[in-house]
């Protein structure tokens, strides 16, 4: 199960969901731990002065002290408290859990002790401790007792739910009437010769905090069934966009170069996208060059292997006799000889231009003598075709670079358009600087071009008329990796009307370094 992106992925994003919530939980409960505890004692608190007034007016209508006791502990029950009644002494008349009656609690008997607010409530509170009961007791917060209308009203209904089991006394019945009948302010009521005391375990006090627990918990399962379907839709997404990287490498490996994803989104997946369609189309063009080249090569190769192969045959045969037969068959082997050794030269140069295995020397080059020098190479073959060449050169400065390299690059140019230059047609070579950039044309009438084609002429073996002949195909674009390799570029333009056009840019300053190569 585990074997899968989407599954490992899942799992993580469950267990950083599942910390993140018990951390949450405990940085809840932590800082909602004094404040359940203060809320527990306000709520216990809040019961000591109702109960203390309720028995208060109990005994001033001579009710019975077993009534008392009984309205007492249905008061307990009620509530799920204890009550403890106490005497003047301290002494614990009655307990309604019947554990501590008779022993003596001084807690309250102390001068001084602090009255405690929690909310709108104020009560008295103290510990006590006796053979591992531990207690926390609650009285009210003064030794007399205001007693409202509205307060009256609520203590009748607090009464009555002190008779839980039957009715209050008609004495306690008409003392209720004339109280409420009573129009004047607030009464005093002074306490009961039996104080009640509320006493809870002080661990139901201090753990409050653990009745949070359920609701934590219940919140905890929400938000991680929800964080879990979220968790399960963002890995899905992501792994079915990288199960798609996969399928497309896998028929990569299968010879199917032309694969292409989906590039959208600007996140990491989206990024690989992009660089696996770029990736992609680079093989499939690196392919076909292979392929391309294997055939060219072939083909280039069979011609002057097939005349070395049909003389020397004739000389092994005595098919040849006369001292002039010899020496043509010798010219042509040693001419188809050099032929398949300049291509053999130009391959492992533009391999090792591509590669940035060639070493590009530094140093000062008079371009527009460079430029003259190529052009007289072809005067003679100019004289033969017709054609005519200009060189119009602007004043240049001094470029670094490797000498030899951009000679035979420009070589190549110029070859290129004295072959397609028809008789009596024109070849200009331009140069100039401008802007700390050498710029030279080289221009050739009665040629054309398609704007389709113009991207592939650099590339290797390209050729768009073979009838042509003198060459393999790879003088431009060893010239393209030469201009590169001085960072400088190379385009084309073809018109039918005004030929065609290569155009080389070089940096003046600064010197010429190989690309992806060594300097």
């Amino acid at each position: 199960m585990l074997r899968s992106l989407s599954s490992r992925l899942l799992l993580a994003f469950a267990f950083v969901i599942l910390l993140s919530l018990a951390l949450s939980a405990v940085g809840t409960l932590f800082l909602l731990r004094d404040q359940q505890r203060e809320s527990a004692e306000e709520r216990v608190g809040r019961l000591a002065e109702p109960i203390t007034l309720a028995v208060a007016l109990m005994e001033q209508a001579n009710v019975d002290r077993a009534e008392i006791e009984s309205a007492v502990g249905d008061y307990a029950e009620s509530f799920d408290v204890r009550v403890l009644l106490v005497d003047g002494q301290g002494r614990v008349v009655v307990d309604t859990d019947a554990r501590l009656t008779g022993r003596t609690i001084d807690a309250f008997q102390e001068p001084g002790l602090p009255i405690t607010r929690r909310g709108g409530a104020e009560f008295r509170m103290a510990k006590y401790g006796s053979d591992g009961d531990e207690l926390l007791l609650f009285a009210p917060a003064h030794e007399s007792l205001q007693l409202s209308s509205n307060r009256l009203i609520q203590l009748q209904t607090v009464i009555y739910q002190l008779y839980a089991s039957g009715t209050p006394s008609e004495a306690l019945d008409e003392l209720l009437a004339d109280l409420l009948a009573d129009p004047e302010g607030p009464q005093i009521v002074a306490l009961p010769s039996l104080r009640p005391l509320v006493a809870v375990s002080e661990e139901e006090i201090t753990s409050a905090w653990r009745d949070l627990i359920p609701q934590l918990t219940i919140a905890g399962g929400i938000a991680l069934l929800a964080s879990a379907a979220a968790a399960a839709l963002i890995s899905g997404s992501i792994s079915r966009r990288l199960a798609r990287v996969t399928r497309a490498a896998q028929e990569m490996a299968r010879g199917h170069y032309d694969q292409q994803l989906d590039p959208r989104g600007d996140d990491e997946v989206g990024r690989l996208a992009r660089a696996f369609n770029v990736m992609a189309r680079e093989v499939s063009q690196s392919h076909r060059m292979m392929r391309d080249l294997l055939a060219n090569v072939s083909h280039e190769l069979k011609t002057p292997l097939t005349s070395i192969q049909g003389f020397s045959q004739a000389l092994e045969e005595g098919a040849i006799s006369s001292e002039e037969e010899y020496q043509q068959a010798g010219r042509i082997i040693n001419e188809e000889t050099q032929r398949m050794r300049r291509l053999v030269d130009d391959l492992i140069e533009l391999s090792r231009l591509q590669s940035g295995q060639a070493v590009v020397q530094r140093e000062p080059i008079d371009l527009a003598d460079l430029l003259r020098v190529c052009a007289r190479r072809f005067e003679w073959q100019l004289r033969e075709s017709g054609a005519e060449m200009r060189l119009d050169l602007a004043p240049l400065p001094p470029l670094v670079g490797d000498e030899r390299r951009l000679e035979q690059a420009f070589t190549n140019l110029i070859d290129n358009a004295v072959r397609h230059t028809p008789k009596n047609g024109a070849i200009t070579v331009r140069a100039e600087a401008r802007d700390g950039v050498a710029r030279v044309a080289v221009h050739n009438t009665g040629s054309y071009i398609p704007p389709e084609e113009l991207p592939r002429v650099f590339e290797r073996f390209f050729q768009r008329d073979r009838s042509r002949g003198g060459g393999a195909g790879l003088g431009l674009a060893i010239a393209r990796e030469v201009v590169q390799a001085h960072r400088g570029d190379i385009c084309a333009s073809s018109d039918r009307e005004r030929g065609t056009e290569f155009v080389v840019t070089l940096p003046v300053a600064g010197g010429a370094r190989p690309r992806n190569g060594k300097s």
